[in-house]
C-alpha cells in the first residue's frame, strides 16, 4: 500500500517546520510546498490524504490555490484545511469554505486538535484506498487464495473450491464438489454449525466461525477453522455461502512454540530490565566521575536520562540553594542550566517535594498543573524526588509531547536514577567546595597585587592544574626594594597538597625577608637553602629563580636553583633563554654553591619567569615545550598583560587542561619612565645611588643637557640627604621622591615623615639649602608635624614656552597622580 502523504503549503519556512513538528507523530509522509504554484505541481506528482493550506501567500493565495485544486478531477475530493493568521471575520471564513475547504483553523493552532483532524482525514483516505484494493482483491483469481476457500449453496454443498483447499485436504476438486463439510468430516461432528448457518442465512448474524475436523488422505484428521459469510447475488436470490478453511495444524504448532517463546521472552525481559537498570546506574556513575562541576554533571545526567527512558524532555530542579538551580534538556538541543527564584519553581516540583514520592500524569493539560521546568507542549510527565541522604533537595522530571502512560518499570528506573543522581550531586558539590577552598588558599599564598615600579611593567598569571581540589606548590613574588630596584622570584615546590603548600608558604615568607636585603642573589639563594634545610623532615625539594632588576640601568642579577631557565625577549623580536648552568634545587644539598649571573635588559625587552607546567607535557619531550615557549616570546609586545596571555595560549596550545599548575611572571623594561615618576627611597647608600641613577635616566628623556642634569641631580641628592639626616637622624626609613615634567619645566618633590632636628652649630654645615636654591629656579620647604616637603623647580634652557600651571598646581598633580 502506498505511503499516506499530507501536503503542507505555506510561504514561511518556520511555519512549515512547526507543522512538521506537530504532524510528525502521525507517521504520515509530509510534503512541503512554499507557494500555491509549488503545491499544484506536487499534486501532479502524487496523491494526498489532506492539504494544509495557508491563505496569505505571494502569487497564488490560498483561496485561489484551493479553487484550482477543486477544478482537477484527481484532486477534487482531497480535504483542504485552511491554516491562517488573518482576520477571523466571517467573510474570510465563508470565502475559505466557498473555495472548497473542509475546515478553517486560526493561528496559533492547537497542536493536538490539528493532529487529530489530519489523522481523521488520513484514516478516511486509507479506508477508501483499502476498499478499492479489497474490491480488486475480490476480483482476483479465486484459486490463488493462500488459504482454502470454497463457495457453497444454502444447503452447504460445495460448488467451487480453490487449489489451496484441495492441497490441504489431499483430494482432487471432483472429490469435494457436491459434498458438505459434514460429509467430509467425522460423523460425530455432523451438524456442528447447523444452527449458526441458519442464523447467517436468516440475516441475524453477519458471519460465524467454527473449529471442526476434516478427514484427509489415508484417514488422517485435519483440524480447520471454518469462517462462513454470505455472498449475495445481484438478483436477490437465496445467497451462497463463502467458506474459508484455515489449516490449524501450523497454528497449533505455532501456538505451542509461541507459548514457549513468551516464557523465554519474559525471562529475557527481566534480565534486560536488570541490565538496563545497571547500565543507567553505570552511565550516571560515569557522568559523576567525569564531571568537573555541577553544571556539567546535570548536562551529562539529563542526556543519559533522555536516552535511557526515551522521553522528549527532562529537567532537574534543585531547591536547596537560593536561587534554585534548574537544568532543562530536550532531544537535539543543548542542555540549559540556569537559576530561578525558589518561589518561582513549577507546581510539579512543589508537589513532588511535598509528597516525597513519584508523580505520574498521563494528561497534563487536563490536570491543569504548571510544568514549566519541562517547557511547553508537554502532554505526559513523570517526576520523582531527588534527595541527599534524608533531605529532599529537588526533583527530576521527564515528559513526552504525546500521551504516554508511564509504567511501574519506568517509574522504578527514574527513581533509581534519582538515587544515584543525588549521590553524584552531593559528591560534585563537595568537589566544587574543596576546589574553591583550594583556590582561595592558593591565592592567599600568592601576591594580591604586584608593585608599581617606575620604568617597569609587571604582570603575572596562575592557572591551577585540572585537579583543582589540591593546593599546588607554584609561587611567585615581586618586591619593590628601597634602593629603587625590583626583586623577582618564582619557585616550584615538588608535589601537591598541604605539605607542598606549607613548604611553599614558608619559603615565600622567608624569601620575601631575604629579598628586602637586595644583595647578591647567590648569597640570598644560599640563605634560602639553609632555611629550607632548617624545616627538617618537612623540607621538600624546591626549584627557584631569584633576580634583582635595576630599572635605571637595565642590569639584571639572577640565580637559578634548578628551575627552568628564564626567557629574555628583546624589543627586536628575538628571544633567548638565560641558559647559564643552574645551581642545585633548594633542600637537596646542605652546602651547595649558588652563582649569581648578570645580564642587561634593554628598554623594550621582557623577562619571563615561569614554572614547568607551562612547557611540560607527558606526550612530548621537554625541548618541544621549551621551543614552543621561545617562539611565543618572540612576539612579546608593549602590553605585558597581552604578552602573558600570548605565552599561555601558545604554551598551552589553547587548552588549559594541564595536570600541573602553570605560573608565569613577566617583567618589561619600558622605553621611557614617563612624565611622572615616584620613588620610595631608603637612607641607605644604595638607595640614594639608585635614586640618582633613575633621575639621570629620567632627565635624559627630557631636554636637559649634561650640566643641567648634574645640577638637578645634585640638588635632589642634597635634599634627600637632608631628609636622611634631619628627618630620620641618619636612619634607613623610607621617604618619597617624585619627578614631574611639564613642557620644559622640571619639578622635584621630596617628602619625609620624620621629625626634623635643629641643625648643629658647625661652621661647615648648613650650606645645602643655599646650594639647592642656587642651582634651582624655585625652592619651597614646607615643614609640618607629620614631616617635611621640599618642592624644587627648574626650567630647562632648551625648553618650549612656559606652562601656565602654578607651583601649587604642579605640587597637587604630584600628590594626586604619581604612581607608586
Amino acid at each position: 500500500m502506498p505511503e499516506t502523504a499530507v501536503l503542507l503549503v505555506d510561504d514561511h519556512e518556520e511555519n512549515l517546520i512547526a507543522l512538521e513538528a506537530v504532524l510528525e507523530p502521525t507517521g504520515y509522509r509530509l510534503v512541503k510546498a512554499r507557494s500555491g504554484e509549488e503545491a499544484l505541481r506536487a499534486l501532479l506528482q502524487g496523491d494526498f490524504a489532506a492539504i494544509l493550506l495557508d491563505v496569505q501567500m505571494p502569487g497564488l493565495d490560498g483561496f485561489e490555490t484551493a479553487e484550482l485544486i477543486r477544478t482537477r478531477e484527481r484532486s477534487r475530493c482531497v480535504p483542504i484545511i485552511f491554516v491562517t493568521a488573518i482576520s477571523k471575520a466571517p467573510e474570510h471564513v465563508f470565502q475559505g469554505y466557498e473555495a472548497g475547504a473542509v475546515d478553517y483553523l486560526f493561528k496559533p493552532v492547537d497542536a493536538v486538535v490539528l493532529r487529530s483532524k489530519v489523522e481523521v482525514f488520513g484514516q478516511l483516505y486509507e479506508r477508501g484506498r483499502a476498499l478499492a484494493e479489497r474490491e480488486e482483491l475480490l476480483r482476483a483469481t479465486f484459486d490463488d487464495a493462500p488459504i482454502g476457500m470454497a463457495r457453497a449453496g444454502a444447503d452447504g454443498r460445495l460448488r467451487h473450491v480453490n487449489s489451496a483447499l484441495t492441497q490441504a485436504l489431499g483430494r482432487e476438486a471432483g472429490e469435494l464438489l457436491g459434498r458438505t463439510l459434514d460429509e467430509l468430516g467425522p460423523r460425530a461432528e455432523a451438524g456442528i454449525d447447523a444452527a449458526q448457518r441458519e442464523q447467517l442465512l436468516a440475516g441475524r448474524i453477519a458471519r460465524y466461525e467454527v473449529e471442526r475436523r476434516l478427514v484427509g488422505p489415508r484417514g488422517t484428521t485435519i483440524p480447520v477453522l471454518v469462517s462462513a459469510s454470505l455472498a449475495r447475488s445481484a438478483n436477490n436470490s437465496r445467497p451462497d455461502l463463502i467458506l474459508q478453511l484455515q489449516d490449524l495444524r501450523e497454528r497449533r504448532r505455532a501456538q505451542r512454540d509461541r507459548e514457549q517463546l513468551i516464557r523465554a521472552q519474559a525471562e529475557r525481559a527481566q534480565a534486560e530490565a536488570a541490565a538496563e537498570r545497571l547500565r543507567i546506574m553505570q552511565s550516571i556513575a560515569v557522568a559523576a566521575l567525569g564531571a568537573e562541576d555541577l553544571e556539567q554533571l546535570l548536562r551529562e545526567l539529563l542526556d543519559r536520562i533522555l536516552e535511557a527512558l526515551d522521553v522528549d524532555r527532562a529537567a532537574v530542579v534543585l531547591t536547596d540553594e537560593a536561587p534554585a538551580v534548574v537544568a532543562r534538556a530536550a532531544g537535539g538541543v543543548d542542555t540549559v542550566v540556569g537559576r530561578e527564584a525558589r518561589d518561582d519553581v513549577d507546581d510539579i516540583t512543589v508537589r513532588v517535594m511535598r509528597e516525597g514520592g513519584p508523580l505520574a500524569i498521563a494528561d497534563l493539560p487536563a490536570a491543569g498543573l504548571d510544568a514549566s521546568s519541562l517547557g511547553p507542549a508537554i502532554t505526559s510527565l513523570l517526576a520523582v524526588p531527588l534527595a541527599d541522604g534524608e533531605q529532599v533537595i529537588g526533583s527530576i522530571h521527564v515528559g513526552t509531547l504525546t500521551r504516554r502512560d508511564f509504567d511501574e518499570e519506568t517509574t522504578a528506573l527514574l527513581g533509581l536514577a534519582a538515587d544515584r543522581a543525588g549521590l553524584a550531586i552531593a559528591r560534585t558539590r563537595l568537589y566544587e567546595r574543596e576546589r574553591q577552598i583550594a583556590g582561595e588558599l592558593q591565592r592567599s599564598l600568592l601576591p594580591k597585587r604586584l608593585p608599581r615600579v617606575p620604568g617597569v611593567a609587571l604582570d603575572a598569571r596562575y592557572l591551577p592544574g585540572v585537579n583543582g581540589t589540591t593546593v599546588g606548590g607554584d609561587w611567585y613574588d615581586a618586591v619593590a626594594l628601597p634602593s629603587g630596584h625590583v626583586a623577582l622570584a618564582i619557585g616550584d615546590v615538588v608535589g601537591r597538597g598541604i605539605a607542598a603548600a606549607a613548604t611553599m608558604g614558608q619559603m615565600r615568607s622567608a624569601l620575601r625577608a631575604i629579598l628586602m636585603q637586595g644583595d647578591d642573589t647567590g648569597a640570598m639563594a644560599d640563605r634560602l637553602n639553609r632555611f629550607a634545610h632548617a624545616l627538617g623532615p618537612e623540607a621538600v625539594m624546591t626549584t627557584v629563580v631569584l633576580a634583582i632588576l635595576e630599572p635605571a640601568t637595565g642590569k639584571l642579577r639572577y640565580t637559578n636553583a634548578g628551575h627552568p631557565p628564564p626567557v629574555l625577549a628583546g624589543a627586536d623580536g628575538r628571544a633567548r633563554f638565560l641558559a647559564d648552568p643552574p645551581s642545585p634545587p633548594m633542600g637537596v644539598l646542605a652546602s651547595p654553591r649558588y652563582t649569581e649571573h648578570v645580564t642587561v635588559v634593554e628598554p623594550g625587552s621582557t623577562i619571563v619567569l615561569y614554572t614547568d607546567g607551562l612547557v611540560e607535557e607527558p606526550s612530548e619531550v621537554l625541548d618541544v615545550g621549551l621551543e614552543r615557549l621561545l617562539d611565543a616570546a618572540r612576539g612579546a609586545g608593549r602590553d605585558v598583560a597581552a604578552t602573558c596571555e600570548r605565552l599561555l595560549e601558545r604554551g598551552l596550545r589553547g587548552s588549559p587542561s594541564r595536570s600541573d599548575d602553570v605560573t608565569l611572571l613577566a617583567v618589561r623594561m619600558n622605553e621611557t619612565l614617563g612624565d611622572q615618576v615616584t620613588l620610595e627611597v631608603s637612607g641607605q647608600p644604595g638607595g640614594l645611588f639608585a635614586m640618582r641613577q633613575t633621575l639621570r635616566r629620567w632627565l635624559s628623556e627630557t631636554a636637559a643637557d649634561a650640566s643641567e642634569a648634574d645640577d638637578i641631580v645634585m640638588a635632589c641628592n642634597e635634599a634627600c640627604e637632608n631628609s636622611v639626616e634631619h628627618g630620620y637622624g641618619f636612619g634607613d626609613d623610607l621617604f618619597e621622591v617624585a619627578f614631574e615634567r611639564d613642557g620644559g619645566e622640571v619639578t622635584i618633590r621630596i617628602r619625609d615623615t620624620g621629625s626634623w632636628q635643629p641643625p648643629r652649630d658647625e661652621p661647615h654645615r648648613g650650606r645645602g639649602l643655599p646650594l639647592i636654591r642656587k642651582v634651582m629656579d624655585a625652592v619651597e620647604v614646607t615643614p609640618r608635624n607629620d614631616g617635611t616637603t621640599v618642592l624644587m623647580r627648574r626650567r630647562l634652557a632648551a625648553a618650549p614656552a612656559p606652562s601656565d600651571r602654578s607651583g601649587a598646581e604642579i605640587a597637587g598633580s604630584l600628590a594626586r597622580g604619581v604612581s607608586r
